[in-house]
């Protein structure tokens, strides 16, 4: 057992990394962000049992502080998994009062979604259009980047299977376009979607009717750091704001 003495002393330590890290955020603006809002990210869930946040690298945090802690808002959460780990929607669900779908087409990860969410579970994968595609499901490592075979980036692929855990199966699952599932929501203009397809990101957007569609915030994974995402997006009238871990933070343009 962990004496109080120790405690202490592990509390202070984390204290300190917390305002170094808070330091070094205010003076950087490149992509290093990522790691550092990570970092302060799980130091603050491992300081305080009431930090309610539950994203994997504080996306959730950086979503709140842009929209102003709003309540009643609406969100699409797409690649949601089992809709708790890692979760950029959960808090907005649990504590702002908000709603939306999850989008999950791995079977056993929906059960769990739907078991623990609120919000509407749909079991598809989101692709450029309507249909059935090959999807990889890793079952064991890291399980949390299942996705389109058809769009997962190589590169990402490989080390995601040189993991000595890895275990993997293809499986058929259907498609919709964003698009249609907003539809589908009956969310015409959510306040942020979440989008985290393991490669299959700018497929999407590359589809979606930005005209028809006022979303407030994204929160895009980009592992690659793929800059036709950036490009994209600016042309679409969206501000990239934050990194968060893989993830790439953009906001509607104020004049909008």
């Amino acid at each position: 057992m962990i004496s109080q003495r120790r405690l202490d002393e592990i509390r202070r330590e984390l204290t300190k990394a917390q305002s170094e890290i808070g330091q070094a955020l205010k003076g950087e603006k490149s992509r290093k962000r990522a790691d550092l809002n990570r970092k302060v990210h799980e130091i603050r869930q491992m300081l305080s049992p009431r930090y309610a946040f539950m994203s994997q690298a504080g996306q959730d945090v950086v979503v709140d502080r842009i929209l102003k802690q709003k309540t009643g808002g609406t969100f699409i959460d797409v690649g949601g998994y089992d809709g708790v780990t890692g979760s950029n929607t959960i808090f907005f669900e649990k504590w702002r009062g908000w709603t939306g779908v999850l989008v999950e087409p791995v079977a056993a990860n929906l059960t769990r979604a739907k078991a623990a969410r609120s919000c509407p579970c749909l079991g598809y994968a989101v692709a450029d259009q309507e249909g059935t595609a090959d999807f990889i499901t890793v079952t064991e490592g890291f399980t949390q980047m299942s996705g389109l075979s058809n769009s997962y980036d190589d590169a990402m692929l490989k080390r995601v299977r040189e993991n000595p855990r890895h275990k993997e199966t293809t499986i058929k699952v259907p498609t919709k376009p964003l698009a249609a599932i907003l539809n589908e929501a009956k969310i015409q203009h959510p306040d942020f979607i979440s989008l985290d397809i393991e490669g299959g990101e700018l497929a999407a957007l590359q589809g979606f009717p930005f005209a028809d569609h006022r979303v407030g915030v994204w929160s895009i994974e980009n592992n690659i750091g793929n800059r036709d995402i950036l490009d994209l997006m600016h042309e679409h009238n969206y501000d990239l704001i934050d990194f968060c871990g893989p993830d790439e933070i953009y906001a509607l343009r104020k004049s909008q």
